[in-house]
């Protein structure tokens, strides 16, 4: 028995090390692991603050009023681009959302938010959004380009894979390709951007 303890007080510093970072390990991924969830959880805070509650849903449906004017001929959105324009309460309607929009492109860019929980909910409404108000975006840029530059680079980041749900995974591919399912094959690439 005498022995075996001799044994362990020699291997002691590598127990103690072996311990430590073990310690290290775990508290990293303890730590990983509650930042993921913090992110995951302003994410959802921001999504129902923007979308769900009564002002969200209010102020979206004020922007889509205004659009549809645009789209009308009733107004130019592309005149509220001026810096001397004369405030509206149309151009402070695409504006807010706009920035609203600046604001969760900064959040997903810095990693506040969770983007592949803001792709899943609203990468459609989105990419639709600022194809409407892309001749807009570029004017007021050409003024001052670091305005919406945020909204541009997540636009751009997006834009180049569909949504996740319009997008088979790759395994499917490669499935559909192996077992010549050329119907399923056909049916993605024309559905494909």
């Amino acid at each position: 028995m005498i022995e075996f303890l001799e044994g362990l007080k020699e291997a002691a510093p590598a127990m103690g090390a072996m311990v430590a970072t073990l310690s290290a390990i775990v508290a990293f991924i303890a730590f990983s692991h509650t930042r993921t969830v913090a992110r995951r959880r302003a994410t959802l805070d921001m999504v129902l603050k923007t979308f769900v509650d009564e002002e969200g849903q209010a102020r979206y449906i004020k922007f889509k009023e205004t659009m549809q004017k645009h789209k009308d001929g009733v107004i130019d959105i592309l005149d509220f681009a001026d810096p001397d324009c004369r405030p509206s309460e149309d151009r402070q309607t695409i504006r807010t959302q706009l920035n609203e929009y600046e604001l969760i492109a900064l959040g997903i860019r810095r990693k506040v938010f969770d983007e592949s929980l803001y792709k899943l909910w609203f990468q459609d409404q989105f990419e639709r959004d600022y194809r409407s108000l892309e001749g807009f975006i570029d004017r007021v840029r050409g003024h001052r380009n670091s305005v919406f530059c945020e909204c541009v680079w997540l636009y751009t980041r997006w834009s180049r894979t569909p949504h996740p749900e319009n997008r088979p995974a790759r395994w499917k591919l490669i499935w559909w390709a192996v077992t010549r399912n050329e119907a399923r094959l056909s049916a993605y690439a024309d559905s494909a951007p």
